[in-house]
């Protein structure tokens, strides 16, 4: 009988010790949008992605809805050690790396998403994830383009042209230059997280959010909020990173980083492919909803972009940009690159 609790304790012991080695990796992951957003969808296949390729030895918990972290905080988090994965938004990214926030100058107003993604995997992509690489944050793959940016989403008041923007109180991502550049068009911009976001429509807090995308408003179903009105322009670009804290990177051994790696390649394509698969339906789901569109005048979105390219190496510079790094997207955008 002594022998019997000896073999089966030592069997139960080696179980444990099997099952812990077995798991022996496991990762946390932060998101701030609702099941269903594309971000958070992404987060999802690449924690089974991960778990798969490596056999079950790392596992990834992912939490949305701002569960863990709510916006900056879950860079801050990063930057230091305390989160291991996040997808996250460059103009929340800007907040600590003002340079993100190129997309949305105005040398981006009406650019194609062609242009856009060659931005996105060339080496402006490269200098990007050596600026986050200085603040702990490891970036393991390209990024992916989200949605074209629109100047103003709205309740109550519909927007058919800049001027009628004068005292709108738009909540926009927490990005110094999607501020600056609303606040030259006549808006008045309040940075908000995007947890929030439902909670100030509801209560009439603001007029609606400016700096977003419609992809923004149809992943949060924010119509339930409130909006019933978008103004596209076309106001630059929105696009998400993979970003893993540095802290983590290097606990992993090379195999682990290179799972890291490899499962966002495929991962981030098909994010890419979906963001715009749901772009080219995005017009029938708003309206589907009671959500109605006006596509601003070319000419008069041409003639604000001249107006705005005037004031752009201010908004760089009060901004904390490295005007020569927006000099090589510039280059970029025109082909000399």
């Amino acid at each position: 009988m002594k022998d019997f609790i000896k073999t089966t304790v030592l069997g139960a012991l080696l179980a444990t010790a099997g099952s812990a080695a077995f798991a022996e990796t496991e990762l946390r992951l932060s998101v701030e949008t609702p099941p269903g957003h594309v971000r958070n969808l992404a987060a999802e296949r690449w924690a089974e992605a991960i778990s798969e390729a490596s056999g079950g030895e790392m596992t990834v918990e992912v939490f949305p809805a701002a569960q863990l972290y709510k916006s900056a905080d879950a860079i801050r988090a990063l930057a230091s050690g305390a989160l291991d994965m996040s997808i996250q938004a460059n103009v929340t990214m800007s907040q600590f790396e003002p340079n993100l926030s190129f997309s949305i100058l105005p040398l981006f107003f009406g650019r194609t998403a062609e242009e856009a993604n060659a931005i996105l995997n060339g080496p402006i992509a490269d200098e990007m994830g050596e600026m986050l690489s200085k603040k702990g944050i490891n970036v393991p793959g390209a990024a992916f383009l989200f949605a074209p940016q629109h100047t103003a989403f709205t309740t109550e008041t519909a927007v058919d042209s800049y001027d009628d923007l004068a005292g709108l109180k738009l909540a926009t991502p927490p990005s110094p230059v999607v501020v600056a550049v609303l606040k030259e068009m006549g808006g008045s911009p309040q940075a908000a997280r995007r947890s929030e976001i439902p909670l100030l429509l509801s209560q009439g807090q603001i007029d609606g959010m400016g700096g977003v995308t419609e992809l923004t408003i149809i992943g949060g179903k924010l119509w339930e909020s409130g909006i019933k009105n978008v103004f596209a322009d076309n106001a630059g670009w929105g696009f998400y990173m993979p970003v893993v804290s540095q802290a983590t990177m290097d606990k992993l051994s090379e195999d682990q980083q290179a799972i890291i790696r490899d499962t966002w390649a495929e991962v981030g394509q098909w994010a890419a492919a979906h963001a715009a698969e749901e772009m080219a339906s995005a017009r029938e789901t708003l309206a589907a909803n009671g959500v109605t569109v006006v596509d601003a005048d070319p000419e008069m979105v041409a003639e604000k972009r001249t107006a705005l390219i005037e004031l752009q190496d201010k908004i760089v510079a009060d901004g904390g940009m490295d005007a020569d790094f927006i000099g090589r997207v510039t280059e970029a955008l025109d082909g000399s690159m």
